[in-house]
């Protein structure tokens, strides 16, 4: 284990503390936990997010230009209709 020092007004460290307590655990375990649940910071070997099944095969469908096109439009068609 490692040691960390954090500076955090002492009105949140005291809810903290009452926060853990209620949930049985140490507030050092309560940020340990909170801490573990941080999103991963993607590496070549390890991709942030991995698509699968009707995701995977819709991704890369529509490009950015006919999703811009199409918005456009919409946004004509809007316009026109509420005018």
């Amino acid at each position: 284990m490692s040691k960390l020092t954090l500076t955090v007004d002492p009105a949140v460290i005291e809810l903290a503390k009452r926060y853990a307590a209620s949930q049985e655990q140490s507030l050092s375990k309560l940020v340990e936990n909170y801490l573990k649940t941080l999103p991963k910071t993607p590496t070549p070997d390890e991709p942030a997010l991995e698509l699968t099944g009707l995701v995977a095969e819709l991704a890369g469908v529509l490009d950015d230009k006919t999703i811009s096109a199409d918005r456009a439009e919409y946004i004509d068609y809007l316009q026109d209709k509420y005018q």
